[in-house]
């Protein structure tokens, strides 16, 4: 089983993976699925600050269908990692991608 990009294809919601981004690197986890693109979100002080389907040239998905998020012990990441493969039980991490 290899590496697969998020750019070819995203993992079933719920399903148990294993994800990796260059700052934290791999980790277990889940996929969560993918969050709205926060249209109104307005924070503490009254900023807009919604993002996503406001972009011309959403980056996530043409028609920004939200932000895929993932996660596990370690924490979330939202819209961050690059790579992800099927967690099938192994007890040791899977060797980080080879990114070209």
């Amino acid at each position: 089983m290899s590496w697969i990009s998020v750019k070819d294809k995203y993992p079933e919601e719920g399903e148990g993976v294993w994800y990796y981004f260059e700052h934290t690197g791999v980790s277990r986890g889940e996929y969560y699925g993918r969050e709205g693109c926060y249209e109104g979100y307005v924070d503490g002080d009254g900023n807009d600050m919604s993002m996503g389907c406001k972009l011309p040239d959403c980056g996530y998905i043409k028609g920004c269908k939200g932000i895929p998020y993932f996660g596990g012990e370690r924490g979330f990441l939202g819209g961050d990692v690059t790579h992800w493969i099927k967690d099938t039980g192994q007890e040791e991490a899977p060797e980080r991608p080879e990114i070209i």
